[in-house]
This record gives C-alpha cells, sequence and structure tokens, in this order.
C-alpha cells in the first residue's frame, strides 16, 4: 500500500519572492503583476513580447512595455536583445504645442525619437545620472511610470538636451506648479532649450522668474476679476516685466497707475510705466512715489517759471512809472 498527500491544485505550485511583496504590491499595477506571475509559473523559459501579450490579453498600446519596464528597472526579470522582454520601440504621437507657451523665441518642433524599454532600462543600469532622474520621476509621479512617462523622461536629456541636473529642476517645477501634462512639459524643456539653460544655476534663476510670473498673474486676474487664463499676449508682458527686474508690487502698481490716469487697464500704457522706471532704476514703489513727487514739484516749478505774467515785473515797471 502507498500513501500520498493529496494537496489537489497544491501539487503545482511556484514560489514568489518575499521581497517582491514586501516592496512592490502596493506600487505594481496589475498588469505588472500579471506579467511577473506568468513569468514565475513558468521560469526559466523565454517568450515573445507577442506571446506574452497574448497569453496575458494585454491589447492597449504601450501596455506590455509598462508592465516590463516596470520590473526591469527594478532588476526582478530581465531581457535580452531579440527575445519577449525587449520592449517594442512606441512612437509617441504629434504634441501639439500649447500656443499659450512660456516663451515666445521661434523654434521648429521636431518630434522625439522614440526609444526602447531595454535601452531604457540599459540606460538605468549603466548610469548612475540617469538612475537618479528615473527615481526621482517616480517618486513625483507617485505611481509606476508608463511607458509614456519614461519617454518623456529620456526626452528631456537625448532629443532635448538638458543635463540631468537641470532635467530634475525641471521635473520638480512643473509638479510644484502643478502642470504636469506631457505637453507643458515638453515645451518648457524645448524653451529651456533655445534659451540654453545648461547649468544648476540659470535654471534656479528662470525657475525664480517663472514663479513671480506665476504670482503676477493671479494678482492681476484677482484685480481684474477674471475668470480665464490671461492671453498670450498679456503673459509675454509680464515676463518682459520680470526679465526687467521688477517684482509683484511693482507691476501692480503700475496697473494702478494705468487705472487711476486712463480709467482702463490698457498692459501698453503700463508698459511705457515700467519701461520708465527700468530706465530710471526705480524698483521699489518708495523709490517710484518719490520720482512721482519730484515730478510735480518740476511741473510746478517750470509752470510758475514760465508764467506771462510776473508780478515783481509789474510792480518794477509801475514804480518806475510814477517815479518819472
Amino acid at each position: 500500500m502507498k500513501y500520498s498527500l493529496n494537496a489537489g491544485e497544491w501539487n503545482s505550485v511556484f514560489a514568489v519572492p518575499s521581497s517582491v511583496v514586501d516592496k512592490y504590491i502596493k506600487l505594481a499595477g496589475g498588469s505588472s503583476l500579471k506579467l511577473l506571475l506568468f513569468l514565475l509559473r513558468h521560469g526559466g523559459e523565454e517568450f515573445s513580447e507577442e506571446q506574452l501579450s497574448a497569453e496575458l490579453g494585454f491589447r492597449e498600446r504601450g501596455e506590455f512595455e509598462d508592465a516590463a519596464l516596470f520590473w526591469v528597472q527594478r532588476g526582478i526579470i530581465r531581457f535580452d536583445n531579440g527575445n519577449a522582454l525587449e520592449a517594442a520601440a512606441q512612437k509617441l504621437e504629434d504634441t501639439p504645442v500649447p500656443v499659450d507657451k512660456p516663451s515666445t523665441k521661434p523654434r521648429i518642433a521636431v518630434k522625439p525619437v522614440s526609444v526602447s524599454s531595454g535601452e531604457i532600462a540599459d540606460r538605468i543600469r549603466s548610469d548612475k545620472e540617469i538612475e537618479t532622474l528615473f527615481a526621482e520621476a517616480e517618486r513625483l509621479y507617485a505611481r509606476p511610470l508608463r511607458n509614456s512617462d519614461n519617454q518623456l523622461i529620456i526626452s528631456l536629456v537625448d532629443h532635448h538636451g538638458l543635463t540631468v541636473g537641470v532635467a530634475l529642476m525641471l521635473l520638480n517645477y512643473c509638479f510644484k506648479a502643478g502642470k504636469t501634462s506631457s505637453a507643458y512639459i515638453q515645451t518648457v524643456a524645448a524653451d529651456w532649450a533655445a534659451e540654453e539653460i545648461n547649468t544648476i544655476e540659470l535654471a534656479n534663476a528662470r525657475i525664480l522668474s517663472l514663479e513671480r510670473q506665476n504670482g503676477i498673474e493671479e494678482r492681476l486676474r484677482e484685480a481684474m476679476e477674471m475668470n480665464t487664463k490671461l492671453s498670450a499676449k498679456m503673459k509675454r508682458f509680464i515676463k518682459t516685466w520680470t526679465d526687467w527686474g521688477f517684482d509683484e508690487q511693482m507691476i501692480m502698481l503700475a496697473y494702478e497707475r494705468t487705472i487711476d490716469q486712463i480709467k482702463e487697464w490698457k498692459p501698453e500704457y503700463a508698459n511705457k510705466i515700467l519701461e520708465s522706471w527700468k530706465d530710471e532704476g526705480i524698483l521699489s514703489p518708495a523709490a517710484a512715489e518719490q520720482a512721482a513727487q519730484t515730478h510735480k514739484q518740476s511741473v510746478r516749478t517750470a509752470a510758475n517759471g514760465s508764467s506771462s505774467f510776473d508780478m515783481n515785473e509789474v510792480m518794477s515797471k509801475i514804480t518806475n512809472r510814477y517815479d518819472n
């Protein structure tokens, strides 16, 4: 007589590394978990991308790449050139450039070249700076990076030519400002590349300028009781004024002076005020007030000095007439 355990389905089991559950169960998406379980079940076997997509029911564009790259970046699964886990190159759709773009410099829009997930994974493994860039991007997104995210991030370095440090600052600025669309990030990156912002110092100065502009835009919208965004023309004026060195106080003062003097808001008039202040080196409300008082005094003096009715002269003539 022979005895055996009636394990049923437990006769065929496979192990799941505890570290995978401990570290990644909250981060990994459903597609990534399906892929990992399938590969664990068929340990040692190799599959093509097409086979895996068919077995797992992946039909959406980029779904397999997103699922695979999550584990490749963490060293859990590997790919070999020519087999399953080399992600196919995904062509990005043409990204429309927003009309309301941060820079007015003309440029030719060129679509970034798609990079395979395998290449990206190689870059992450071999380049500490690239590894840091992707790790920070994942922290900012607060979720596993998708294929489209990876293409965007690598394009900041490969397509736009930004240094990793500058790319990190750009991403942090965009997320802090709540402007995280691919189109906006690509547009800002193109502007920075055109303006040759290639050092941490230049990037920091540009971010400070952008933050000032954003604050001024909100103040002007509130002052004008606007529910819509400012026009591209108005944003260009604000950029010019901040580039001249004016802060929010001075620009709002120019706004108030414009309303006081012509009873309506015309940015061209405010521009003349600010341009004159720039030429005279007036950069504070106190200096602007002092200049205004000096100007009023000059006008009064000029008016008195040019009067055709000089009382002293009249009295002298009268005196002379009676003395004679």
